[in-house]
């Protein structure tokens, strides 16, 4: 596969500072990992850092992985600067055992990483992968900003809209796939500069997941339509999944 985040790592972080957007969810998995009794955590899709960052800072041991090599030199760079040198490896999720030979108390896949892989064979066999990590009891957690609700919204969303940089959002999907075509704005003064990164995700619902997860082996599947964990329903901004093993 293409390596879609090669470019886009290095500017990726613009979204903001993981205090002004992770709140919900670092509540949500201090609730979550305390029921299941999670100490050790493997974020296999950890892109620029941020969730292993936010579990760090919550007391628990993080390893992460992700496709793009760019992102894993740049998760790097962001938790050296708070002081932490997880084990951080480049890794197609789809073979986790190419890397990783130990088991987890947790596997995490967050934030519309999954449907990166288009076909059910691929998405199986990452689901699986992840699964042969994941000791006995343990769990595995998805989440997903693509929803029914999500797939409503107007076409053209302003994620970032600051006095240097602005971020904006072309969304168009069909029955089976949505792209977004994300373009950034650097414009103060002494960068002036636009970029466009296509991401193409397959489209995944609750009934979608719940079905790979049972092919792949999973226990009791709990579906969640918020970080409050109220169950998902047609409304819901959020996807959220809870797999036991």
């Amino acid at each position: 596969m293409k390596d879609l985040y090669e470019k886009f790592a290095y500017d990726y972080d613009e979204f903001g500072a993981i205090e002004e957007y992770l709140g919900d969810e670092k509540r949500f998995f201090e609730e979550v990992f305390q029921q299941y009794k999670v100490s050790n955590v493997l974020d296999c899709a950890c892109g620029t850092g941020q969730h292993l960052l936010m579990l760090l800072q919550s007391g628990f041991h993080v390893a992460g992985s992700d496709y793009s090599k760019s992102m894993i030199e740049v998760a790097k760079r962001n938790l050296d600067g708070y002081g932490y040198k997880p084990k951080l490896k480049q890794c197609d999720f789809r073979y986790l055992e190419k890397v990783f030979d130990e088991t987890y108390d947790a596997v995490i896949c967050l934030t519309n990483s999954l449907p990166h892989l288009h076909s059910d064979e691929d998405l199986v066999t990452a689901l699986i992968s992840m699964r042969k990590r994941i000791r006995e009891g343990g769990i595995l957690v998805l989440s997903s900003g693509t929803t029914h609700a999500t797939l409503q919204y107007p076409p053209i969303e302003v994620v970032v809209n600051r006095q240097d940089f602005s971020r904006v959002f072309v969304k168009e999907h069909d029955e089976q796939f949505q792209t977004i075509h994300i373009v950034d704005l650097f414009h103060d003064e002494h960068h002036v500069e636009s970029n466009q990164y296509d991401i193409k995700y397959r489209l995944l619902l609750d009934e979608d997941y719940k079905k790979l997860l049972q092919e792949a082996g999973y226990k009791k599947i709990n579906i969640y339509g918020d970080y409050s964990q109220n169950p998902y329903d047609k409304n819901s901004m959020k996807l959220i999944i809870v797999a036991e093993v």
